[in-house]
């Protein structure tokens, strides 16, 4: 490159460079004055009126009866509930009896048995329930359908009523505080997850704080990370003005039998008439997570000997036979004492009642029907059987 050009690519760049000044240097002086000149304008009525609240003052305090009466009217209306067994069975109606009825077009006897039992061995009730009602049938007259719905409503009631009939002192929840000796009535919920467990003890508590019970909800399923907060969100809508409700949430505790037994101890002392303990989720093949369960039972006994009362597994009627198997497993490892059967409503599974009855020998405490928490209803073994035969 020559001298010459040189010397014009310099000049070149040096008029950029002063144009560049030239733009910028404007703009950035403009931007300082403004920032240095700024000042904020002036509260309107609105601002002026939020303008209390940074005040490092405390926040006004809410009455809880006052709290209680603006919560009270939903609690009240979610505890009325105009669901019925009846309404809830008719899928299951209609997949048990409706096929059976459909069985007597066919006018050979030996067909209609074996078109009868297949219907039964596909509707969840078991082996042992299936083969106690077959027995009924196949000595009832095959020709006349009205005999055969005879037959069948008198093996299903022999069933229910053999266990239930002793239950009769402790239909509802409440019932069982005559359970209690020294300190509350301890319940214990278990089942796999996805069963219905945190929200049938919300239920259930709210059904026992409109009675006035003061109850304290454990949470002692310590695995799920969104358990407690549930549950928390459950005893607070439990809570109204006829009751008292509390949750037992301990901070940093990580084993379910610690819960367990500070939570009976804080019942116990604080004059509580129910301890209801929510448990983590297993499956029934898990050994070690259903010896967990076992050692939450005994340290709960060493504050009060009978405790816990009362047992009660939860399972889901669309599980059928999955959750017929669950029940037997877990009964092996707890003693169940009694059932809570969800998600009843639109199921075509609900034969699965009658199965569980039936091979635990322990009654179906309550059925859920609905969302609301007066769905949660006490099973009634007779109002069962006729929603199913019709």
């Amino acid at each position: 490159m020559s001298e010459s050009s040189s010397y014009q690519m310099n000049l070149l760049l040096i008029v950029i460079a002063v144009l560049a000044l030239a733009i910028f240097i404007p703009v950035i002086l403009s931007f300082l004055k403004k920032k240095k000149q700024y000042t904020p304008p002036p509260l309107d009525n609105a601002q002026a009126d939020l303008a209390p609240l940074h005040k490092s003052e405390p926040p006004p305090q809410i009455e809880l009866p006052e709290l209680l009466a603006e919560t009270a009217p939903k609690v009240e209306e979610d505890l009325s509930s105009s669901a019925t067994i009846d309404k809830a069975m008719e899928k299951t109606k209609d997949s048990f009896f409706g096929r059976i009825k459909n069985a007597f077009t066919n006018t050979d006897k030996k067909k209609v048995l074996e078109e009868i039992e297949e219907v039964l061995y596909t509707s969840d009730l078991g082996p042992k329930t299936v083969q106690k009602l077959l027995d009924k049938v196949s000595s009832s007259d095959m020709s006349d359908i009205s005999k055969v719905k005879e037959s069948l409503a008198s093996q299903m009631q022999e069933i229910l009523l053999e266990v239930h009939a002793s239950q009769k002192d402790s239909k509802l929840v409440s019932d069982l505080i005559h359970k209690r000796t020294d300190g509350p009535m301890v319940l214990m919920v278990v089942g796999v997850n996805g069963a219905g467990k945190t929200t049938s003890i919300g239920k259930i508590t709210a059904q026992l704080a409109h009675q006035g019970f003061k109850v304290l909800v454990a949470a002692g399923d310590t695995f799920r990370a969104a358990a407690g907060g549930q549950l928390k969100v459950w005893t607070e809508r439990a809570q109204n003005a006829n009751g008292h409700v509390e949750i037992f949430w301990p901070d940093n505790v990580t084993d379910p039998a610690a819960v367990a037994f500070d939570a009976v101890n804080k019942g116990k002392a604080g004059g509580y008439d129910f301890v209801i303990l929510d448990t983590a989720g297993r499956l029934h093949t898990q050994g070690h997570l259903m010896d967990e369960l076992k050692k939450v039972k005994r340290v709960m006994a060493k504050v009060i000997p009978e405790a816990p009362h009362e047992t009660w597994i939860v399972l889901d009627a669309n599980s059928g036979q999955n959750a017929l198997n669950q029940a037997v497993e877990f009964n092996k490892a707890l003693e169940v004492t009694g059932v809570v059967l969800t998600k009843m409503d639109g199921t075509a599974k609900g034969g699965v009642a009658l199965g569980v009855v039936d091979q635990l020998a322990k009654p179906i405490r309550l059925v859920g029907l609905g969302e609301k928490i007066g769905d949660l209803k006490v099973f009634e073994p007779k109002e069962y059987i006729d929603s199913i035969l019709g």
